[in-house]
């Protein structure tokens, strides 16, 4: 009987540093996710922002996806220049609290950034959401397009939320917001 693969056994987790040793095994092409195709492993996390982390957000961003632990399993199972998260969709959920929040202006919008940086990478428009008396949900599948990013800018780094726009954002609300980001991984060669 064949020895047992790396990733039997055990759970695939959200870790780049497991999907990249776990598609190894699938060097057809020579692509590092194994598959002439292009298809990279899809992920989807679910963060509750708080009435208090909806007012701070213009100012205080929210960690959504930790940087990975690149070199933690050795340079075996690292590319060599590391992992770029890419976001695909972004949803959001908006549960009302009694009073709705008052929105600054209309270019107001949950915004994923890299971690510590400033280019948007997706976002949603809160006014129609944040501002109802209902519950409220919105999506955008579109990811901001023409953006070039430089390794410095992307590899190894997490996403963030913040409230971009004019400021002071959103005032004298509550209620809460459940984000849900769906993202893929990409490794960096």
């Amino acid at each position: 009987m064949p020895p047992p693969l790396a990733f039997q056994g055990a759970g695939l987790g959200t870790s780049p540093e497991v999907f990249y040793q776990w598609w190894q095994q699938f060097q057809l092409c020579g692509f590092d996710n194994g598959s002439c195709d292009g298809v990279f492993p899809s992920i989807g996390i679910a963060y509750n922002l708080t009435s208090a982390n909806l007012l701070a957000l213009n100012s205080t961003a929210v960690q959504l996806v930790a940087p990975p632990l690149t070199g933690q399993l050795g340079t075996l199972l690292t590319p060599p220049n590391g992992f770029a998260f890419y976001p695909m969709s972004l949803s959001a959920e908006f549960i009302p609290g009694g009073t709705p929040y008052t929105i600054a202006s209309g270019d107001n919008a949950f915004q994923i950034e890299y971690t510590g940086k400033t280019t948007s990478l997706i976002s949603l428009t809160v006014t129609g959401l944040v501002d109802q008396t209902v519950v409220t949900w919105a999506q955008n599948m579109q990811a901001a397009t023409g953006t070039k990013f430089s390794k410095a800018n992307s590899a190894n780094l997490g996403m963030e939320v913040k409230l971009a726009g004019t400021t002071p954002a959103l005032t004298l609300g509550n209620g809460t917001a459940n984000l849900y980001l769906n993202y893929t991984i990409i490794p960096l060669q």
